[in-house]
């Protein structure tokens, strides 16, 4: 029960902080000039490369939040659990991969099915790196 405690407050934490990665994406693509990201579509390779602005800068901040609150949620579960934060450092890592996967994973004409694991793929690696001693049937000292 303690590891599907954890599962949630990480994917609580990945959609909150999704949503405000989103507000804040749209913020600075859209007064800042935020560069072209996303693959282009098949036919319009040669004219440009991906979305700029306010578009890109959407996806880009909305990867980054629900990375980081994926962490933050599992913290959070964590703490509250008492259990000892031994592999921070090692989450933290993870989460900065998620974060340079879901980037390059991310096309505006991706199925629905990459969509969804760009968003859940933070919470379920983050709880089983978590719990990886659980899961691989050692004993926690």
């Amino acid at each position: 029960m303690k590891i599907f405690a954890q599962f949630v407050s990480s994917l609580f934490g990945s959609i909150l902080l999704g949503i405000v990665g989103l507000f804040i994406g749209a913020y600075i693509g859209s007064n800042f000039d935020f560069p072209e990201f996303g693959l282009p579509e098949f036919g319009d390779i040669a004219y440009h490369d991906g979305n700029a602005g306010y578009e890109s800068g959407v996806v880009f901040f909305t990867i980054v939040g629900i990375s980081i609150g994926s962490l933050l949620g599992i913290m959070t579960a964590k703490k509250l659990q008492k259990e000892v934060q031994e592999n921070l450092s090692t989450l933290i890592v993870i989460a900065v991969i998620m974060v340079i996967m879901g980037i390059i994973l991310f096309d505006y004409n991706m199925p629905l099915a990459i969509g969804l694991i760009i968003f859940l793929m933070p919470s379920i690696v983050l709880t089983l790196i978590a719990n990886r001693r659980k899961f691989s049937g050692a004993k926690n000292s």
